[in-house]
C-alpha cells in the first residue's frame, strides 16, 4: 500500500467510514441516491439526521460522494468504490451452489478449447447479471500436438495448427513452389518430429534456429520443410475475445442513461478498451479491478473485474466482468478469481 493510500484510508474518520459503508451498501442495493433521514432509519450509526447531512457534506467535499441534483440523496463516487474495494471489502467466500455449478461447468475434459471459453463467458454472466468477457489462451502459448498441411492450388498451402486442448488454427501461404499433397504430408510428418510438444513460439524459435544453421547439411526435402514451416508460424495469431451477457447488463437501471448505455454498448463492440486491461491483467497475476476511468477515459461509467488464467505458473489468457460502476464487487470479484482458478486447474489437468 503506498502512502497516499494509506493517507486516504486513514483521513476518514470512524463515523466517516461508518457512513460511507452504509451509503455504498444502500446504493448499490437500490441504484438510488441515498438521503440523511434513510440513513437514520435504516443504520445504527448512534446519530441525528442533521448530523449525518453534516458528515455527508464532508464527504462530497473530499470526493467520495456526489449529489446528483439539489434536493436529492448522495451517491458514492468511483474514489468511495475504490476506498471499499481496497481497504474495507472483505475476501468473500463464494457459496457452495456457485462453486458447485463452476466446477460443473469444467467437468467435461473433452471438449474443444474454443467450447470452454464461449461456456465460460456464458457461465460469468448467468452468474453475475452482468456482461462477461474471456480473452481466448494466446496460441503462441500452448503446445502443439501436430501441423497438418493441405494442397489448396499451384503454390498455395493451408496449414492446420492443433494445440493441446483441442485448439485450432488454419493459415494460408504461399509455398513458393508447387507440392504434391504427399510432399505436404511427409513435410508435416518431419516437422512433427520436432514441433510436437512445443509452444508456437518455441516451434518459431527452433525453425529459425535450424535455418540459421549450415544450410549445406540439409537436403532439398528438408530445406523445403523447414521454409514451408517457417512461413507458418511466423505469422502473429490475433487472440479472439468472447463476449456475453450484454443484454442482461442492458437491465441495470444505469443503462437506461442513453450515454451510459452508448458507452457500454460501445466497449463490447470495439473491445479494444477491455483488451488493453485484459492484457494487463495477464501480467498482473492477481484479480484486477478497474472503476470508472482508473485505466481508460472510454469507460468512465464502467467497472472491470478481471483475472488471469493459464497452466502452472504460465499465464495463458484473462477472463471478466463488466458492468456499472454500482456493482456489488464482493461477489464478483469472488466469482472471477474462483472461476480463473478452477479453469486453469482443467487447463493444468
Amino acid at each position: 500500500m503506498s502512502n497516499g493510500a494509506w493517507n486516504q484510508h486513514r483521513a476518514l474518520g470512524r463515523r466517516q467510514h461508518a457512513l460511507l459503508l452504509a451509503v455504498i451498501h444502500d446504493f448499490v442495493e437500490t441504484a438510488e441516491p441515498v438521503g440523511s433521514h434513510h440513513i437514520v432509519a435504516k443504520y445504527s450509526l448512534g446519530v441525528r439526521a442533521a448530523t449525518v447531512r453534516s458528515m455527508m457534506a464532508e464527504l462530497e467535499a473530499e470526493h467520495f460522494l456526489h449529489q446528483p441534483h439539489t434536493s436529492a440523496g448522495r451517491v458514492p463516487t468511483p474514489k468511495a468504490f475504490r476506498y471499499y474495494v481496497d481497504y474495507v471489502m472483505p475476501k468473500r467466500q463464494i457459496g457452495r451452489n456457485d462453486r458447485v455449478q463452476i466446477e460443473f461447468c469444467y467437468s467435461e475434459r473433452t471438449r474443444d478449447l474454443s467450447e470452454v471459453m464461449r461456456e465460460t463467458s456464458r457461465l460469468l454472466a448467468l452468474m453475475t447479471g452482468q456482461a462477461a468477457v474471456v480473452l481466448t489462451p494466446r496460441f503462441e502459448s500452448i503446445e502443439l500436438t501436430r501441423v497438418n498441411f493441405i494442397r489448396l492450388r499451384e503454390s498455395q498451402v493451408m496449414a492446420v495448427l492443433i494445440a493441446r486442448g483441442g485448439g485450432v488454427q488454419t493459415r494460408v501461404v504461399d509455398s513458393g513452389r508447387d507440392y504434391s499433397q504427399d510432399e505436404l504430408e511427409r513435410m508435416a510428418r518431419y516437422l512433427n518430429e520436432s514441433l510436437e510438444g512445443r509452444t508456437l513460439e518455441q516451434a518459431r524459435t527452433w525453425i529459425e534456429g535450424a535455418l540459421r544453421e549450415e544450410r549445406g547439411r540439409y537436403d532439398q526435402f528438408t530445406r523445403s520443410a523447414l521454409t514451408l514451416g517457417d512461413a507458418i508460424v511466423s505469422q502473429p495469431i490475433p487472440a479472439e475475445v468472447y463476449v456475453e451477457g450484454s443484454a442482461k447488463a442492458l437491465q441495470q437501471p444505469e443503462f437506461s442513461d442513453p450515454e451510459k448505455l452508448r458507452e457500454l454498448l460501445g466497449a463490447l463492440e470495439d473491445k479494444t478498451a477491455l483488451l488493453d486491461l485484459l492484457e494487463r491483467t495477464l501480467r498482473a497475476g492477481s484479480v484486477e479491478v478497474s472503476i470508472g476511468s482508473e485505466h481508460d477515459p472510454r469507460l468512465s461509467d464502467l467497472s472491470i473485474v478481471a483475472a488471469a488464467y493459464g497452466r502452472g505458473a504460465m499465464p495463458l489468457g484473462s477472463l471478466g466482468v463488466v458492468g456499472p460502476v454500482r456493482m456489488d464487487y464482493e461477489r464478483v470479484i469472488g466469482l472471477v478469481d474462483y472461476t480463473a482458478r478452477a479453469l486453469s486447474r482443467m487447463l493444468g489437468s
